[in-house]
């Protein structure tokens, strides 16, 4: 019994690495410190997605930084702590709308638009090979 729970064992655990070496995709929230996965930006282009920003009128509320403009700054957008907030907003780590910080998520935030502790963001008609070089180009802001 016991060599069949360490064979039981050994099984699962190569499993788990087979399938975390994979890269499949997940919707899950990220752990602290490691950074959202990547789902739909793996088939983008992040310098097509510089002029889906620009195109878009992303730039007019929205900083490459962490500047704070109309809408806050979004840099970090994909990294484990996320973009840098006004104090005195929390997101808790997730989108305004209280899903978690996903591309998915992002993606239909983008698309509905809504109201946040900031602000209203505008809803925008993106095609899915310009939402995902748009999160290709969010990703590279640091």
């Amino acid at each position: 019994m016991r060599q069949f729970r360490n064979l039981l064992f050994t099984v699962m655990a190569l499993g788990t690495v087979m399938l975390s070496a994979c890269g499949g995709s997940s919707s899950a929230p990220a752990p602290a410190g490691a950074d959202i996965p990547v789902t739909l930006s793996a088939s983008g282009n992040a310098e097509k997605g510089k002029v889906v920003f620009e195109t878009q009128g992303c730039n007019a509320c929205h900083a490459v930084s962490s500047e704070q403009l109309v809408g806050p700054g979004l840099a970090g957008m994909f990294s484990a702590n996320g973009p840098k907030l006004l104090n005195g907003v929390d997101y808790q780590g997730k989108l305004a709308d209280g899903k978690d910080r996903t591309e998915e998520n992002v993606a239909a935030w983008i698309r509905s638009g809504g109201q946040g502790q900031i602000g209203v963001m505008t809803a925008r008609e993106i095609s899915d090979t310009d939402m995902a070089d748009l999160l290709a180009y969010l990703r590279t802001l640091k």
